[in-house]
């Protein structure tokens, strides 16, 4: 895990990131979703709920050879 700064900017709170956890530079806008304390910060449409928003789906052959799970054998009530 990376500590990192919190600061004021402009009357804005910004975070400093490391050069080695910066966003890739195409990345312009980001999704930032807060959980409880924690601030997740993700580029834009690139986040689960974008994606089944989306309307894109998965190809046909998706889990086409998923392995089918048995049963477990229950001691009957």
């Amino acid at each position: 895990m990376t500590i990192t700064t919190v600061f004021i900017n402009n009357r804005t709170q910004a975070v400093r990131l490391p050069s080695e956890l910066r966003l890739p530079s195409e990345v312009k806008h980001v999704d930032v979703r807060a959980r409880g304390n924690e601030r997740i910060i993700s580029p834009v449409g690139q986040v689960w709920d974008s994606f089944f928003l989306n309307g894109t789906g998965v190809t046909e052959d998706f889990l086409e050879t998923r392995a089918t799970q048995t049963q477990a054998a229950r001691e009957a009530l």
